[in-house]
């Protein structure tokens, strides 16, 4: 499927750091559990930091955050951010495809909108494209698709968190 970019080794090991650090350090943030991955489809619950919604930063991990990614991500305009992790499992949870702003956008063209999933820790989780590749949570990698692009998370069995950082914007 075309459209799709997957980089690895994608920040440098300082901004990198910087996340660990604000994510997962002594100074934790909270997290709100979400029931269902997709609204509607009783796929598994997980846990959500929302960073950027609405044209407000709604973290105060968000100025650390846009510093770690302003030179990497190129965008016109923001969309939103979130910090979501999914808890290991004995069987990996498997949400349903969905696009990360069907039926809820504000913005007035989604083909314009591009979603990119961040891995901030290996494990044998993973995320779907629809009619596309299995892309696996590989620690410091990114992958960009256009939003409109059906896809879903593959939960993890071997470590206790998935965590990934989502992002939606305008190129």
């Amino acid at each position: 499927m075309k459209n799709i970019e997957i980089k690895d080794d994608f920040l440098s090991n300082d901004h990198l750091s910087c996340l660990d650090e604000i994510i997962q350090g002594p100074n934790k943030i909270p997290w709100f559990l979400l029931e269902e991955q997709v609204e509607g489809s009783n796929d598994g619950s997980f846990l959500q930091h929302m960073v950027y919604d609405e044209d407000i930063p709604r973290s105060p991990i968000y100025t650390p955050v846009i510093e770690s990614f302003k030179n990497y991500l190129r965008y016109v305009s923001l969309c939103r951010i979130t910090v979501n992790l999914l808890l290991k499992q004995e069987t990996p949870t498997v949400s349903d495809f969905h696009t990360d702003f069907q039926h809820e956008s504000t913005i007035s063209d989604e083909t314009r909108i591009t979603t990119a999933i961040f891995y901030l820790n290996t494990n044998n989780g993973a995320t779907e494209i629809k009619d596309g590749p299995r892309i696996d949570c590989v620690r410091n990698r990114l992958v960009m698709f256009p939003t409109l692009t059906p896809h879903r998370a593959i939960g993890q069995t071997d470590v206790n968190k998935r965590i990934v950082l989502n992002f939606n914007f305008i190129k």
